[in-house]
């Protein structure tokens, strides 16, 4: 079975989350995603405790077909790294595992912990973010570029709607919104 990461804080999760995720499923590029909420944001980030994330993911994915969440890294020890992660769910399945990332990650994605082991370890499928083009660094390997639709909501841009206290049903599921 091919199945898709799509690690991220999920802080909360937003339609543009859901869209990429039905896109890649869609071409049919894998057989399911799981959604991978971080424990510990690797940079630091400030995030909603996993509890509130996971809820809200439940809510958004709930008439999604195949696709779950994973709690590998809500269950590690320390800060969530996605080599340690891939490594981990590749002696627990037989699975061929592709991470989904943003076209934004890649400008520093030669930073990420044991970046050179981890491309030895797994192929990517990259969404195009807007403002974000797409320059792939040398050796990494990819199953597929999606262009289509590029988008740029973050989840930090609606915190700071919430925080004040303005409308976000346009960028989050319903359940989600009502759950904040």
């Amino acid at each position: 079975m091919k199945v898709g990461i799509f690690g991220g804080s999920f802080n909360p999760i937003q339609n543009a989350h859901l869209r990429i995720i039905k896109e890649v499923l869609d071409k049919k590029l894998v057989d399911e995603v799981w959604i991978m909420p971080c424990k510990d944001h690797p940079f630091d980030k400030k995030v909603e405790s996993a509890e509130h994330r996971v809820s809200m993911i439940k809510l958004a994915i709930k008439e999604i077909k195949k696709i779950k969440v994973s709690y590998v890294e809500l269950k590690s020890k320390g800060k969530s790294y996605t080599y340690n992660t891939v490594k981990e769910l590749k002696e627990a399945y037989t699975h061929e595992f592709f991470l989904i990332v943003g076209s934004d990650l890649l400008k520093n994605i030669k930073k990420w912990n044991k970046y050179e082991e981890l491309i030895k370890e797994i192929s990517f499928i990259i969404f195009l973010r807007e403002g974000y083009p797409i320059k792939l660094p040398e050796d990494l390997k990819t199953l597929s570029i999606i262009k289509d639709n590029p988008n740029n909501t973050s989840s930090s841009g609606i915190r700071e709607l919430l925080i004040a206290s303005k409308k976000v049903s346009q960028f989050v599921p319903r359940g989600v919104e009502e759950y904040i």
